[in-house]
C-alpha cells in the first residue's frame, strides 16, 4: 500500500475531495459530464500503477464520503444519483484489464471535452482575429468572459491568446462611461421595487419610472404629479413594512427623477447599466448557439430589454454593445447594417452539429412565441442530449424559462386579485403580459382578457362623455368612472385637472364638559371626505380622523380654555386639497353643540325628544385596526336609520374602567389619532337619534353599557 502510495494515490481527502471534485461536477451539470476515474478521485495516468486493492480501497473512501453528504444542501441531489449508479460506475475500475481500457477511453474522452471547452472561446479569437488581424487589447477581458462559460480559468485563456499577436484597441462602440448612479445606490433601489413586488404578491417593477406607472418618456410634470399621489396614498397605509419600503421609494423618487428630463435620462442610463447585465447571459447564450444574434433573437432580447424599463433606443444600444463585448455580429435586417462589420465568412468544414442544437433552438423559438410551458419540453429534450460541450447553453436557456414562469405566476396572482377588485386597467395589463409572454401558462387567459378590455373600452367612452359634457358635473361622472374601475388612468388624469376645493372655514370651540367640537363649511367639490388634525403644543400636527360629514367631537384634546388650532383638508381620489385652519380665518358663527353633547358623560340627555319606540338599536361589528402614523381606524355597521350620530369611546385604563370620548360623527367610521402605542385598545359605539342614545357596541365583542 505504501508503494501505492508513493505511486501517486495521495490520502483521501473528504472535504477536499468535495471542493475540488463534487463542486466541478456539480457546475459542469451533473455525473454524466464526468468519467470513473474523476468520481473516485483516482489518477488516470496511475492507473495501470495501481493494485485493485488499493482501487477498491479508494471506491470504498469516496463511497463514504457520498453517503455522508446526502443531507448536504447543495450537493444532496448529486450524490444521491452517484449512491444510484454507484455499483455501475465503479465496475470497471476494480479490475486491471478493463481499467487499463477504460483510462484509454477517458483519455480520448477527456481530449475531445477540452476541445469543445475551447471551441466557443477559439471562435469568439478567429473572429477576432478575422476582423482587426489580431486580438486588440481591450478585447481579452471579454474573452475571459467567454472562456468562463465554459469553465475556463483566466490563465487557461491567455495561454490560448498567447498564440496570436495583439493589437490596439478595437474600434468597436465602447461601453458608455459609469452612470452618474452608482452601483451601490442602484442596487438599493433594485431590491425595494423586488420587495415592494413581494409585499403587494405583484410583479416587481422595473424601475422607478414603473412604479409610478410612467414610462420612460415620462415629463417632470407627470412625475411629480404621480409622485404627489403615491405620496398622499403613502399616508393611509398601515404602519407597516410596506410603509416603509414606499417611503424609501418616494425619497429615490424625489432624488433621482423629480429634479427633471436630465436626471430622469441619468436615471435610465443607469438602469441601462443593470440591464447590460441582466442580458449578458442570454446572448451569450443565443450566441454560442446560433455563432451570431439572429434576427428573432435580437427582438426577443430588445422587448425584454424594454420590459425591464428601457426605452426602444437604448434597449438597442445596450445589445449593440454586448454583441461588440463578445465579438459576434448581429444579424442583417435587425438594426442598421451598415453600423456594424460584416459577418465572417462561412467556415469551410463545419463540424455536424449536435444533437442537443434542434430542441434547444425550438425551445427559444416557443419562449420568443411566448409558449414557456412548451419550451421547458424542448430544453427537457435537449438537457437529455445535451453532454458537457452543450450543458452552458441548456442550463441558460433553463433559466431563462424557469423565470418566464415564474413572472407568469406573479402575474397570474396579480391579475386575478386586479380582476376580483375591478381594476379592469390594472388586469388588462397583466392579463396583455400574459398573453404576450406565456400564453400556455393556463386556458382562460384571453377569455380574461376580453372580458377585462371591454370594461376598460366602458370606461374609456365614459371619460369622453364626461369631457364632453358641462364642466359643472365632470367630476362627479368621473368619480363614477373610478367607482366602477378604480385605477383608470384617463379618469385620474382628467380629474387631476380639476380644482379640489378646500373648506372655507373651520371653526373649533369647546362644550360644557371640556370636549372641542369642530365645525367647518363642506367643500363644493362632489364626494369629498376630511381630514381633521390638531396642532400639538410643539407646532407639530396629529390626525384625528376622517370623516364624510363636516363636523366632529375631539375628545382627547388638551385640557384648557381656549380650544387648539385644527386643520380639515378635503380628500377625493388620492388627491388633496389645500388646508383650512381654525386659526385662518374669522369665526363664522358659533358652533352649535347638541344637547346630548353638552351634558355630562353618563347622564341622560336633558329634555330629550323621544324617539318612537324607544332607543335607536345599536350599531353592530365594531372593528378597530392600526393605521398609518399610529392612529387606530374604528368602523362599525350602522343599524338606525335617519339622522345618526354615533359617539365613540376609547377604553384608556381596562383596570379602573376608564374610557376617553375619541369623538362623535355621522360618518360610519373615525380615526383615533390619540391611540396610545402598543396592543389596539378596546373601542365602544353608540347610536343617538334626536337626542336619545342606544346601548353600545363594542370591538372586543363584549356587552356594551
Amino acid at each position: 500500500m505504501t508503494g501505492d502510495r508513493a505511486a501517486g494515490l495521495p490520502p483521501f481527502d473528504a472535504n477536499d475531495y468535495r471542493k475540488r471534485v463534487l463542486a466541478a461536477i456539480e457546475k459542469r451539470g451533473g455525473p454524466d459530464t464526468s468519467d470513473p476515474f474523476e468520481l473516485y478521485d483516482i489518477p488516470i495516468e496511475a492507473a495501470a500503477d495501481l493494485s485493485d486493492a488499493t482501487v477498491a480501497e479508494r471506491i470504498a473512501e469516496v463511497w463514504g464520503a457520498w453517503q455522508r453528504q446526502r443531507d448536504h444542501p447543495k450537493y444532496r441531489v448529486l450524490v444521491g444519483l452517484l449512491v444510484e449508479t454507484h455499483e455501475m460506475r465503479s465496475a470497471e475500475l476494480l479490475d486491471a484489464g478493463r481499467r487499463t481500457l477504460a483510462a484509454a477511453r477517458v483519455r480520448a474522452q477527456r481530449e475531445q471535452r477540452d476541445s469543445a471547452r475551447y471551441e466557443l472561446l477559439d471562435a469568439a479569437i478567429s473572429r477576432l482575429v478575422q476582423r482587426h488581424g489580431g486580438i486588440p487589447k481591450d478585447k481579452v477581458a471579454g474573452l475571459e468572459e467567454v472562456g468562463a462559460l465554459a469553465g475556463l480559468t483566466p490563465a487557461e485563456v491567455a495561454a490560448r491568446t498567447r498564440r496570436h499577436r495583439f493589437v490596439e484597441s478595437s474600434a468597436a462602440p465602447k461601453p458608455p462611461p459609469e452612470p452618474g448612479i452608482g452601483a451601490e445606490r442602484r442596487r438599493q433601489v433594485r431590491a425595494l421595487l423586488d420587495e415592494f413586488g413581494r409585499l403587494t404578491d405583484n410583479p416587481a417593477p422595473a424601475t422607478l419610472l414603473a412604479l409610478l406607472g410612467l414610462e420612460p418618456s415620462a415629463s417632470q410634470q407627470e412625475v411629480r404629479a404621480r409622485a404627489a399621489a403615491w405620496r398622499s396614498r403613502a399616508r393611509e397605509l398601515p404602519p407597516e413594512r410596506l410603509r416603509a419600503v414606499v417611503d424609501e421609494l418616494l425619497v429615490h423618487v424625489e432624488e433621482l427623477i423629480e429634479p427633471g428630463r436630465p436626471a430622469i435620462e441619468t436615471y435610465l442610463d443607469a438602469v441601462a447599466a443593470d440591464v447590460t447585465e441582466h442580458l449578458r447571459p442570454r446572448v451569450r447564450a443565443a450566441v454560442l448557439v446560433e455563432d451570431r444574434l439572429v434576427a428573432e433573437d435580437h427582438a426577443h432580447l430588445v422587448e425584454e430589454a424594454v420590459a425591464q424599463g428601457l426605452d426602444e433606443a437604448r434597449a438597442r444600444a445596450v445589445l449593440e454593445r454586448l454583441a461588440a463585448e463578445l465579438g459576434t455580429t448581429i444579424e442583417s435586417g435587425s438594426i442598421d447594417s451598415g453600423s456594424h462589420p460584416a459577418p465572417p465568412p462561412a467556415r469551410p468544414s463545419a463540424p455536424q452539429r449536435p444533437r442537443w442544437e434542434e430542441p434547444l433552438k425550438a425551445a427559444r423559438a416557443a419562449l420568443r412565441a411566448g409558449r414557456p410551458v412548451e419550451a421547458k419540453r424542448k430544453v427537457a429534450e435537449a438537457e437529455r442530449l445535451a453532454g458537457a460541450d452543450g450543458a452552458t447553453p441548456v442550463r441558460a436557456v433553463a433559466g431563462e424559462i424557469e423565470a418566464v414562469l415564474a413572472e407568469a405566476e406573479l402575474r397570474r396572482r396579480a391579475a386575478e386579485t386586479a380582476y376580483a377588485a375591478r381594476r379592469w386597467t390594472e388586469a388588462c395589463e397583466h392579463l396583455e403580459h400574459l398573453s404576450r409572454t406565456a400564453g400556455d401558462t393556463a386556458d382562460d387567459i384571453e377569455r380574461l382578457l376580453a372580458e377585462a378590455r371591454r370594461h376598460v373600452e366602458r370606461a374609456d367612452s365614459a371619460v369622453a362623455a364626461a369631457l364632453a359634457g358641462p364642466e359643472s358635473d365632470r367630476a362627479r361622472q368621473l368619480l363614477a368612472v373610478l367607482d366602477t374601475c378604480p385605477g383608470h388612468p384617463g379618469a385620474l388624469a382628467a380629474l387631476e385637472q380639476l380644482p379640489l376645493v378646500a373648506p372655507p372655514w373651520v371653526n373649533a370651540a369647546r362644550d360644557t364638559r371640556g370636549d372641542v367640537v369642530v365645525l367647518w363649511a363642506p367643500s363644493t367639490s362632489p364626494e369629498v371626505l376630511y381630514r381633521v388634525s390638531r396642532q400639538r403644543p410643539d407646532g407639530t400636527w396629529q390626525v384625528l380622523g376622517r370623516v364624510s360629514s363636516t363636523s366632529m367631537e375631539d375628545g382627547g384634546a388638551p385640557p384648557g380654555v381656549e380650544a387648539p388650532v385644527y386643520s380639515v383638508v378635503a380628500l377625493q381620489a388620492g388627491r388633496s386639497s389645500a388646508e383650512t385652519r381654525s386659526d385662518s380665518a374669522p369665526e363664522p358663527t358659533k358652533p352649535v353643540v347638541s344637547a346630548a353633547a353638552a351634558a355630562p358623560l353618563g347622564a341622560p340627555p336633558a329634555a330629550a325628544a323621544p324617539v318612537a319606540g324607544g332607543a335607536p338599536p345599536a350599531p353592530s361589528d365594531v372593528m378597530a385596526t392600526r393605521i398609518s402614523g399610529g392612529s387606530v381606524r374604528v368602523s362599525w355597521t350602522s343599524s338606525a336609520a335617519g339622522d345618526v350620530e354615533y359617539r365613540v369611546r376609547c377604553l384608556v385604563d381596562p383596570a379602573a374602567e376608564r374610557w376617553r370620548v375619541v369623538g362623535r360623527t355621522r360618518a360610519t367610521a373615525i380615526e383615533d389619532g390619540g391611540a396610545p402605542a402598543g396592543n389596539v385598545p378596546v373601542y365602544a359605539v353608540s347610536a343617538a337619534v334626536a337626542g336619545v342614545r342606544s346601548t353600545e357596541c363594542r370591538s372586543d365583542g363584549h356587552a356594551g353599557g
